[in-house]
Protein backbone atom coordinates (compact mmCIF):
# COMPACT_ATOMS: atom_id res chain seq x y z
CA UNK A 1 0.00 0.00 0.00
CA UNK A 2 0.94 3.43 -0.23
CA UNK A 3 2.60 4.73 2.98
CA UNK A 4 2.66 8.59 1.24
CA UNK A 5 -0.75 10.74 0.69
CA UNK A 6 -1.77 12.11 -2.18
CA UNK A 7 -2.00 15.28 -0.87
CA UNK A 8 1.58 15.46 0.41
CA UNK A 9 2.82 13.95 -3.02
CA UNK A 10 1.08 16.17 -5.45
CA UNK A 11 2.00 19.54 -3.10
CA UNK A 12 5.59 18.29 -3.50
CA UNK A 13 5.83 17.30 -7.11
CA UNK A 14 3.65 20.39 -7.95
CA UNK A 15 1.22 18.53 -10.03
CA UNK A 16 -2.22 18.44 -9.41
CA UNK A 17 -4.90 15.91 -11.41
CA UNK A 18 -7.28 17.88 -13.31
CA UNK A 19 -11.06 16.51 -12.77
CA UNK A 20 -10.62 13.76 -15.48
CA UNK A 21 -7.75 12.68 -14.00
CA UNK A 22 -8.87 13.19 -10.41
CA UNK A 23 -12.23 10.88 -11.14
CA UNK A 24 -9.88 8.05 -12.47
CA UNK A 25 -8.33 8.35 -9.66
CA UNK A 26 -10.69 8.10 -7.27
CA UNK A 27 -11.89 4.99 -8.95
CA UNK A 28 -11.38 1.46 -6.72
CA UNK A 29 -11.30 -0.85 -9.77
CA UNK A 30 -8.06 -2.94 -10.23
CA UNK A 31 -8.45 -2.55 -14.17
CA UNK A 32 -8.14 1.01 -15.70
CA UNK A 33 -9.30 1.34 -19.35
CA UNK A 34 -8.98 4.96 -20.35
CA UNK A 35 -10.04 6.15 -23.96
CA UNK A 36 -8.72 9.60 -24.22
CA UNK A 37 -7.89 12.06 -27.04
CA UNK A 38 -4.64 13.51 -27.64
CA UNK A 39 -3.25 15.31 -25.06
CA UNK A 40 -5.83 14.80 -22.39
CA UNK A 41 -3.38 14.02 -20.30
CA UNK A 42 -2.77 10.20 -20.14
CA UNK A 43 0.92 9.97 -19.34
CA UNK A 44 1.18 12.40 -16.94
CA UNK A 45 -1.83 9.98 -14.89
CA UNK A 46 0.22 7.08 -15.41
CA UNK A 47 3.55 8.95 -14.30
CA UNK A 48 1.93 10.12 -11.56
CA UNK A 49 0.36 6.31 -10.41
CA UNK A 50 3.49 4.99 -11.28
CA UNK A 51 5.87 6.75 -8.66
CA UNK A 52 3.10 6.60 -6.06
CA UNK A 53 4.07 2.82 -5.99
CA UNK A 54 7.85 3.65 -6.34
CA UNK A 55 7.01 5.50 -2.93
CA UNK A 56 5.98 2.04 -1.68
CA UNK A 57 7.59 -1.25 -0.17
CA UNK A 58 8.34 -4.12 -2.46
CA UNK A 59 6.71 -3.21 -5.87
CA UNK A 60 7.60 -4.48 -9.04
CA UNK A 61 6.04 -2.36 -12.36
CA UNK A 62 6.05 -2.36 -16.13
CA UNK A 63 5.47 0.39 -18.32
CA UNK A 64 4.58 -1.09 -22.10
CA UNK A 65 4.35 0.35 -25.12
CA UNK A 66 4.77 -0.50 -28.44
CA UNK A 67 8.29 0.17 -28.54
CA UNK A 68 11.05 1.26 -26.24
CA UNK A 69 10.81 4.71 -26.71
CA UNK A 70 6.83 4.99 -26.95
CA UNK A 71 7.39 3.66 -23.37
CA UNK A 72 9.58 6.36 -22.64
CA UNK A 73 6.68 8.88 -22.78
CA UNK A 74 5.05 7.63 -19.03
CA UNK A 75 9.04 6.97 -17.88
CA UNK A 76 9.61 10.46 -18.64
CA UNK A 77 6.94 11.72 -15.85
CA UNK A 78 7.49 8.79 -13.51
CA UNK A 79 11.42 10.69 -13.78
CA UNK A 80 10.66 13.68 -13.85
CA UNK A 81 8.08 13.69 -10.65
CA UNK A 82 10.39 11.71 -8.81
CA UNK A 83 12.85 14.27 -9.25
CA UNK A 84 10.66 16.63 -7.61
CA UNK A 85 9.93 14.25 -4.70
CA UNK A 86 13.78 14.16 -3.96
CA UNK A 87 16.63 14.25 -6.92
CA UNK A 88 18.66 11.84 -5.06
CA UNK A 89 15.90 8.95 -6.37
CA UNK A 90 17.32 10.05 -9.52
CA UNK A 91 20.88 7.97 -9.04
CA UNK A 92 18.20 4.66 -9.81
CA UNK A 93 17.29 5.96 -13.05
CA UNK A 94 18.78 4.20 -16.31
CA UNK A 95 17.81 5.83 -19.78
CA UNK A 96 19.78 2.56 -21.40
CA UNK A 97 17.47 0.13 -22.99
CA UNK A 98 15.03 -1.16 -21.37
CA UNK A 99 15.18 1.82 -19.36
CA UNK A 100 14.51 1.24 -15.58
CA UNK A 101 14.36 2.92 -12.21
CA UNK A 102 14.80 1.39 -8.92
CA UNK A 103 14.44 3.02 -5.49
CA UNK A 104 16.54 0.62 -3.09
CA UNK A 105 15.07 2.02 -0.33
CA UNK A 106 11.99 0.93 -0.95
CA UNK A 107 12.76 -2.53 -3.13
CA UNK A 108 11.02 -1.52 -5.67
CA UNK A 109 11.48 -1.06 -9.55
CA UNK A 110 9.98 -0.13 -12.86
CA UNK A 111 10.56 -1.26 -15.96
CA UNK A 112 10.00 -0.32 -19.56
CA UNK A 113 8.69 -2.58 -21.75
CA UNK A 114 8.42 -3.32 -26.01
CA UNK A 115 5.11 -5.26 -27.54
CA UNK A 116 7.25 -6.29 -29.92
CA UNK A 117 9.55 -8.53 -27.90
CA UNK A 118 7.00 -10.29 -26.40
CA UNK A 119 9.44 -13.18 -24.94
CA UNK A 120 10.74 -10.00 -22.51
CA UNK A 121 6.95 -10.03 -21.24
CA UNK A 122 7.66 -13.28 -19.06
CA UNK A 123 8.85 -13.85 -15.56
CA UNK A 124 8.05 -11.56 -13.51
CA UNK A 125 5.35 -10.27 -10.80
CA UNK A 126 3.86 -7.60 -11.29
CA UNK A 127 2.21 -5.38 -8.88
CA UNK A 128 0.91 -2.75 -10.93
CA UNK A 129 1.15 -2.80 -15.45
CA UNK A 130 0.87 0.28 -17.52
CA UNK A 131 -0.14 -0.70 -21.36
CA UNK A 132 0.42 3.01 -23.19
CA UNK A 133 -1.29 2.69 -27.22
CA UNK A 134 -3.00 -0.31 -26.00
CA UNK A 135 -5.76 -0.13 -28.58
CA UNK A 136 -2.46 -0.42 -31.04
CA UNK A 137 -1.03 -3.60 -29.63
CA UNK A 138 -2.29 -7.45 -30.56
CA UNK A 139 -4.92 -9.10 -27.73
CA UNK A 140 -2.35 -11.30 -26.67
CA UNK A 141 0.07 -8.89 -25.13
CA UNK A 142 -2.71 -7.97 -22.26
CA UNK A 143 -4.11 -11.67 -22.60
CA UNK A 144 -1.17 -13.88 -22.09
CA UNK A 145 1.43 -12.30 -20.81
CA UNK A 146 0.24 -9.08 -18.84
CA UNK A 147 -2.51 -10.20 -17.79
CA UNK A 148 -0.93 -13.18 -16.21
CA UNK A 149 2.25 -11.15 -14.79
CA UNK A 150 -0.31 -9.73 -12.16
CA UNK A 151 -2.22 -12.25 -11.26
CA UNK A 152 -0.21 -13.39 -7.93
CA UNK A 153 0.17 -10.32 -6.40
CA UNK A 154 -3.10 -9.71 -7.51
CA UNK A 155 -1.65 -6.54 -9.51
CA UNK A 156 -3.19 -3.22 -10.59
CA UNK A 157 -3.15 -2.25 -14.46
CA UNK A 158 -3.57 0.95 -16.54
CA UNK A 159 -4.91 0.42 -19.99
CA UNK A 160 -4.46 3.87 -21.89
CA UNK A 161 -5.14 4.67 -25.79
CA UNK A 162 -6.84 6.48 -28.11
CA UNK A 163 -9.47 4.33 -30.20
CA UNK A 164 -8.57 2.23 -33.13
CA UNK A 165 -11.57 0.88 -34.25
CA UNK A 166 -13.14 -1.83 -32.02
CA UNK A 167 -11.14 -4.33 -31.38
CA UNK A 168 -9.95 -5.60 -28.08
CA UNK A 169 -8.91 -2.53 -26.69
CA UNK A 170 -12.90 -1.31 -27.36
CA UNK A 171 -14.52 -5.12 -26.01
CA UNK A 172 -12.12 -4.49 -22.56
CA UNK A 173 -13.33 -1.35 -22.20
CA UNK A 174 -16.98 -2.38 -22.53
CA UNK A 175 -15.82 -5.08 -19.84
CA UNK A 176 -14.49 -2.98 -17.58
CA UNK A 177 -17.51 -0.35 -17.57
CA UNK A 178 -19.53 -2.96 -15.35
CA UNK A 179 -16.67 -2.41 -12.61
CA UNK A 180 -16.45 1.38 -12.58
CA UNK A 181 -12.71 1.02 -14.47
CA UNK A 182 -13.50 2.26 -17.91
CA UNK A 183 -13.28 6.25 -18.53
CA UNK A 184 -13.61 7.64 -21.66
CA UNK A 185 -12.67 11.73 -22.40
CA UNK A 186 -12.26 13.96 -24.91
CA UNK A 187 -9.15 15.76 -25.68
CA UNK A 188 -10.96 19.15 -24.58
CA UNK A 189 -11.51 17.29 -21.32
CA UNK A 190 -8.60 18.65 -20.52
CA UNK A 191 -8.83 22.22 -18.84
CA UNK A 192 -5.35 22.88 -20.29
CA UNK A 193 -6.46 21.75 -23.74
CA UNK A 194 -6.59 25.05 -26.22
CA UNK A 195 -9.23 25.66 -27.98
CA UNK A 196 -7.92 26.97 -30.60
CA UNK A 197 -6.15 23.74 -31.41
CA UNK A 198 -9.18 21.82 -31.76
CA UNK A 199 -10.71 23.79 -34.26
CA UNK A 200 -7.31 23.88 -36.10
CA UNK A 201 -7.17 19.62 -36.31
CA UNK A 202 -10.79 19.92 -36.82
CA UNK A 203 -10.27 21.13 -40.22
CA UNK A 204 -6.75 19.95 -40.86
CA UNK A 205 -7.24 16.31 -40.58
CA UNK A 206 -9.96 13.95 -42.23
CA UNK A 207 -13.34 13.55 -40.18
CA UNK A 208 -12.99 9.75 -38.99
CA UNK A 209 -9.35 11.03 -37.94
CA UNK A 210 -10.69 13.76 -35.97
CA UNK A 211 -13.37 11.88 -34.31
CA UNK A 212 -11.12 8.71 -33.09
CA UNK A 213 -7.86 10.71 -32.22
CA UNK A 214 -9.46 14.15 -30.50
CA UNK A 215 -12.93 12.51 -29.78
CA UNK A 216 -12.15 9.21 -28.57
CA UNK A 217 -14.64 7.48 -30.36
CA UNK A 218 -14.86 3.76 -30.87
CA UNK A 219 -16.06 3.82 -34.50
CA UNK A 220 -16.69 1.21 -37.03
CA UNK A 221 -13.75 0.15 -39.21
CA UNK A 222 -11.99 3.56 -38.22
CA UNK A 223 -8.45 1.77 -37.38
CA UNK A 224 -8.17 1.08 -41.52
CA UNK A 225 -7.04 3.63 -43.75
CA UNK A 226 -8.37 1.91 -46.59
CA UNK A 227 -12.27 1.21 -47.07
CA UNK A 228 -13.51 -1.72 -49.33
CA UNK A 229 -10.31 -3.10 -50.27
CA UNK A 230 -12.03 -6.45 -51.33
CA UNK A 231 -14.70 -5.20 -53.56
CA UNK A 232 -11.67 -4.20 -55.87
CA UNK A 233 -10.22 -7.40 -55.95
CA UNK A 234 -11.70 -8.52 -58.98
CA UNK A 235 -8.41 -8.05 -61.48
CA UNK A 236 -7.03 -10.50 -63.29
CA UNK A 237 -3.05 -11.19 -64.56
CA UNK A 238 -2.67 -10.08 -67.89
CA UNK A 239 0.52 -9.74 -70.39
CA UNK A 240 1.34 -6.48 -72.05
CA UNK A 241 -1.21 -5.20 -74.74
CA UNK A 242 0.05 -3.11 -77.87
CA UNK A 243 -0.51 0.37 -77.39
CA UNK A 244 -1.38 0.19 -73.93
CA UNK A 245 1.13 2.23 -71.21
CA UNK A 246 1.73 0.99 -67.97
CA UNK A 247 3.15 2.32 -64.89
CA UNK A 248 5.22 0.58 -62.15
CA UNK A 249 5.90 0.89 -58.54
CA UNK A 250 8.68 -0.43 -56.80
CA UNK A 251 9.26 -0.86 -53.27
CA UNK A 252 12.95 -2.25 -52.28
CA UNK A 253 13.29 -4.19 -49.32
CA UNK A 254 15.60 -3.95 -47.05
CA UNK A 255 17.42 -6.80 -44.87
CA UNK A 256 13.89 -8.73 -43.69
CA UNK A 257 11.69 -6.48 -45.32
CA UNK A 258 10.22 -7.45 -49.01
CA UNK A 259 10.70 -6.13 -52.23
CA UNK A 260 7.50 -5.68 -54.02
CA UNK A 261 6.95 -5.02 -57.70
CA UNK A 262 3.11 -4.01 -58.55
CA UNK A 263 2.38 -3.00 -62.91
CA UNK A 264 -1.21 -1.26 -63.58
CA UNK A 265 -2.38 -0.83 -66.69
CA UNK A 266 -3.33 2.98 -67.22
CA UNK A 267 -5.72 1.89 -69.60
CA UNK A 268 -8.04 -0.01 -66.92
CA UNK A 269 -6.54 1.33 -63.82
CA UNK A 270 -6.23 -2.80 -63.16
CA UNK A 271 -3.36 -4.35 -61.21
CA UNK A 272 -2.14 -6.75 -64.63
CA UNK A 273 1.55 -7.81 -62.90
CA UNK A 274 2.62 -8.32 -59.11
CA UNK A 275 5.50 -10.14 -57.54
CA UNK A 276 7.12 -10.21 -54.00
CA UNK A 277 10.46 -11.44 -52.67
CA UNK A 278 13.42 -11.02 -50.13
CA UNK A 279 16.89 -11.93 -49.40
CA UNK A 280 17.97 -11.39 -53.11
CA UNK A 281 20.94 -9.22 -53.53
CA UNK A 282 20.39 -6.06 -55.32
CA UNK A 283 22.49 -6.96 -59.16
CA UNK A 284 19.43 -9.29 -58.69
CA UNK A 285 16.63 -6.95 -58.19
CA UNK A 286 17.67 -4.31 -60.83
CA UNK A 287 17.81 -7.15 -63.58
CA UNK A 288 14.32 -8.30 -62.52
CA UNK A 289 13.20 -4.49 -61.85
CA UNK A 290 14.36 -3.60 -65.81
CA UNK A 291 12.94 -7.19 -67.13
CA UNK A 292 9.61 -6.46 -65.98
CA UNK A 293 9.60 -3.16 -67.02
CA UNK A 294 10.33 -3.93 -70.85
CA UNK A 295 8.14 -7.00 -70.52
CA UNK A 296 5.13 -4.39 -69.88
CA UNK A 297 6.10 -1.67 -72.81
CA UNK A 298 8.92 0.11 -70.92
CA UNK A 299 6.47 0.83 -67.99
CA UNK A 300 7.03 3.97 -66.02
CA UNK A 301 8.73 3.02 -62.90
CA UNK A 302 7.91 5.22 -60.15
CA UNK A 303 10.38 3.80 -57.16
CA UNK A 304 11.50 4.41 -53.48
CA UNK A 305 14.68 6.12 -53.63
CA UNK A 306 15.09 6.33 -50.20
CA UNK A 307 18.35 5.51 -49.23
CA UNK A 308 19.83 2.16 -51.14
CA UNK A 309 17.24 3.36 -53.85
CA UNK A 310 19.22 5.76 -55.63
CA UNK A 311 22.30 4.26 -56.83
CA UNK A 312 19.63 1.96 -58.05
CA UNK A 313 17.40 4.44 -59.65
CA UNK A 314 20.17 5.61 -61.51
CA UNK A 315 21.75 2.29 -62.63
CA UNK A 316 18.13 1.60 -64.19
CA UNK A 317 17.86 4.82 -66.10
CA UNK A 318 21.59 3.50 -67.16
CA UNK A 319 19.92 0.91 -68.72
CA UNK A 320 17.07 3.00 -70.70
CA UNK A 321 14.75 2.80 -67.67
CA UNK A 322 11.80 5.65 -67.41
CA UNK A 323 12.15 6.32 -63.85
CA UNK A 324 10.44 8.51 -61.01
CA UNK A 325 12.71 8.21 -58.06
CA UNK A 326 9.89 9.33 -54.44
CA UNK A 327 12.21 10.30 -51.76
CA UNK A 328 9.99 8.85 -49.00
CA UNK A 329 8.97 11.62 -46.23
CA UNK A 330 5.76 12.36 -44.07
CA UNK A 331 4.80 14.46 -46.68
CA UNK A 332 5.15 12.15 -49.88
CA UNK A 333 4.11 9.43 -47.83
CA UNK A 334 1.13 10.96 -46.79
CA UNK A 335 0.49 12.63 -50.39
CA UNK A 336 1.06 8.62 -51.86
CA UNK A 337 -1.52 6.85 -49.12
CA UNK A 338 -4.60 9.21 -49.23
CA UNK A 339 -4.10 9.35 -53.10
CA UNK A 340 -4.23 5.33 -52.72
CA UNK A 341 -7.08 5.55 -50.31
CA UNK A 342 -9.04 7.61 -52.62
CA UNK A 343 -8.53 5.38 -55.77
CA UNK A 344 -9.43 2.31 -53.74
CA UNK A 345 -12.80 4.14 -51.67
CA UNK A 346 -13.74 5.45 -54.85
CA UNK A 347 -12.96 2.24 -56.99
CA UNK A 348 -10.78 3.64 -59.43
CA UNK A 349 -8.68 0.51 -59.58
CA UNK A 350 -9.02 -3.13 -59.21
CA UNK A 351 -6.26 -5.27 -58.11
CA UNK A 352 -6.09 -9.00 -58.13
CA UNK A 353 -7.09 -11.61 -55.34
CA UNK A 354 -3.60 -12.00 -53.27
CA UNK A 355 -4.17 -12.23 -49.84
CA UNK A 356 -1.02 -11.06 -48.96
CA UNK A 357 -1.90 -7.90 -50.15
CA UNK A 358 -5.36 -7.80 -49.11
CA UNK A 359 -4.37 -8.54 -45.47
CA UNK A 360 -1.73 -5.22 -45.31
CA UNK A 361 -4.07 -2.85 -46.95
CA UNK A 362 -6.71 -3.94 -44.66
CA UNK A 363 -4.85 -3.75 -41.34
CA UNK A 364 -3.04 -0.41 -42.84
CA UNK A 365 -3.74 2.23 -40.29
CA UNK A 366 -2.16 5.72 -38.60
CA UNK A 367 -0.35 7.21 -35.68
CA UNK A 368 -0.63 10.70 -34.59
CA UNK A 369 2.87 12.32 -34.16
CA UNK A 370 2.83 14.89 -30.97
CA UNK A 371 2.90 17.63 -33.22
CA UNK A 372 -0.33 16.55 -34.53
CA UNK A 373 0.85 15.02 -37.91
CA UNK A 374 -0.51 12.00 -39.60
CA UNK A 375 2.05 8.89 -39.77
CA UNK A 376 0.77 6.34 -42.08
CA UNK A 377 2.63 2.89 -41.24
CA UNK A 378 0.99 -1.08 -40.73
CA UNK A 379 1.30 -2.02 -37.16
CA UNK A 380 3.73 -3.05 -34.77
CA UNK A 381 5.67 -6.36 -36.46
CA UNK A 382 3.55 -6.61 -39.46
CA UNK A 383 4.62 -5.82 -42.97
CA UNK A 384 3.04 -3.20 -45.91
CA UNK A 385 5.71 -2.93 -48.66
CA UNK A 386 2.77 -3.85 -50.60
CA UNK A 387 0.70 -1.25 -49.51
CA UNK A 388 3.72 1.43 -50.91
CA UNK A 389 4.26 -0.37 -54.24
CA UNK A 390 0.56 -0.47 -55.19
CA UNK A 391 0.78 3.32 -53.85
CA UNK A 392 4.25 3.92 -55.88
CA UNK A 393 2.16 2.30 -58.79
CA UNK A 394 -0.80 4.26 -58.37
CA UNK A 395 1.38 8.06 -58.54
CA UNK A 396 1.23 8.69 -62.48
CA UNK A 397 -2.87 7.38 -62.75
CA UNK A 398 -5.16 10.17 -63.43
CA UNK A 399 -7.94 8.80 -62.23
CA UNK A 400 -10.57 6.46 -63.59
CA UNK A 401 -9.16 6.59 -67.28
CA UNK A 402 -11.90 4.05 -67.08
CA UNK A 403 -15.14 4.51 -64.75
CA UNK A 404 -16.28 1.54 -62.76
CA UNK A 405 -19.23 0.89 -64.91
CA UNK A 406 -17.40 -0.17 -67.73
CA UNK A 407 -15.44 -2.71 -66.09
CA UNK A 408 -17.12 -5.87 -66.12
CA UNK A 409 -16.66 -9.85 -66.16
CA UNK A 410 -17.15 -9.90 -70.30
CA UNK A 411 -14.18 -6.56 -70.45
CA UNK A 412 -12.03 -9.03 -68.40
CA UNK A 413 -13.17 -12.03 -70.68
CA UNK A 414 -11.77 -10.46 -73.90
CA UNK A 415 -7.96 -9.82 -71.93
CA UNK A 416 -8.24 -12.93 -71.00
CA UNK A 417 -7.69 -14.04 -74.75
CA UNK A 418 -3.93 -14.72 -75.65
CA UNK A 419 -2.46 -11.16 -77.27
CA UNK A 420 -0.81 -11.17 -80.54
CA UNK A 421 2.46 -10.33 -81.13
CA UNK A 422 3.83 -7.34 -79.28
CA UNK A 423 6.03 -4.96 -80.49
CA UNK A 424 7.54 -2.74 -77.66
CA UNK A 425 6.07 0.35 -77.29
CA UNK A 426 8.35 3.21 -76.11
CA UNK A 427 7.77 6.44 -73.95
CA UNK A 428 8.67 9.65 -76.80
Amino acid sequence: MPIISDKKLQDKIKWSPHPGQQEVLNSKSRDKIISAGVRWGKSALCGYEVLKHLLSDNQRIWIVSLNYDLAKKVFDYVVDFAGRWDRRLLKGVSNRIPQYFRIPEFNSWVECKSAENPSSLMGEELNLAVIDEASRMKPEIWERYIMARLASRRGKSFAISTPFGKNWFYRRWLEEKENSGAFHFTSKDNPYFPQEEWERARLKLPEQIFKQEYEAKFLDDAASVFRGVREIATALFLDARPGHFYCMGVDLGRVEDFSVITVIDQTTNSVVYWDRFNKIDYPFQKQRILAVSQRYNNARITLDSTAIGTPIRQDLEYSGAFVDDMQFSLKSKKLLIEKLSVYIEQKYIRIPTIEVLLDELESFGYNLSLSGNIIYSAPSGLHDDCVWSLALACWNLEQDILSPEKITSSFFEEFKKPPPNLTRFHYE
